[in-house]
């Protein structure tokens, strides 16, 4: 049981084992009375940061006890579980001599409430210009990472707050930026991974410049569309296939 409170009416959440962050809700094809719509709006702000996302609500009035049931039906790869990027190192030795499995320089800051994240790359090359860079976030993630690289250039920003909410929307599990981020504290609430150079106020040009699904040279590695990203605390690992510890 998540939790139990009083707005009028007797309310009850059945809570998924799961990690649960964020909740939302579409009452679009659903004839709801206000007060109900009430009592759910007070759900959601009381447990907004432990629940992740609701596709599907199934509810019934008895007696006047309203009993909710939280369907939850997560975006593939979203929550891909976290995979310590010092365990890939040390169970993959023979990668790393090869040069399937390299670390990138460690010239990024953090960003994001998601400390620790991996998924399958995707790359775009840009020079102060983010346009491409919309374009990709505005398709659906499935927990992929989009990789930018943005030339090392700190002169504008590549990323703000609105498309790291939109990438977290669209399921992307992370962003690299080999730039500047804005709005630093609207992405640090925003449940996504984001490593940057640092940040700057100014945005972007708008000239849609640039090219998509590209390799990219950041930090010392040359990075392919479609290899694989491990980033936690402790760095960012790139690997040509997907790994397990």
């Amino acid at each position: 049981m998540l939790g139990h409170f009083e707005t009028g009416f007797n309310c009850q959440i059945d809570k998924f084992e799961t990690d649960l962050l964020d909740l939302t809700f579409a009452a679009q094809n659903l004839m709801i009375f206000d007060e109900f719509f009430l009592l759910l709006y007070y759900a959601m702000q009381k447990f907004r940061d432990q629940m992740l996302e609701t596709r599907h609500l199934h509810y019934c009035l008895l007696q006047q006890e309203i009993f909710i049931t939280v369907e939850l039906d997560f975006p593939a790869g979203r929550h891909r579980a976290a995979i310590a990027t010092a365990d890939v190192c040390d169970s993959n030795a023979a990668l790393l001599v090869n040069g399937d499995l390299r670390a990138l320089d460690p010239i990024f800051k953090i960003y994001g409430r998601r400390l620790a994240f991996s998924g399958p790359i995707v790359t775009v090359k840009v020079f102060e210009d983010n346009v491409l860079v919309r374009q990709l976030l505005e398709t659906e993630g499935n927990g992929r990472v989009l990789v930018i690289d943005g030339g090392g250039s700190t002169r504008c920003a590549l990323v703000g707050g609105n498309l790291a909410q939109w990438a977290h929307d669209m399921a992307w599990a992370g962003i690299i930026v080999n730039g500047c981020i804005r709005d630093v504290d609207e992405i640090n609430a925003c449940d996504i991974g984001v490593r940057a150079l640092g940040s700057n106020p100014l945005k972007s040009n708008k000239k849609a410049v640039g090219d998509k699904h590209v390799p990219v040279r950041i930090a010392g590695t040359l990075i392919h569309d479609g290899e694989w990203l491990y980033a936690d605390s402790d760095g960012i690992l790139i690997s040509k296939t997907e790994l397990s510890v």
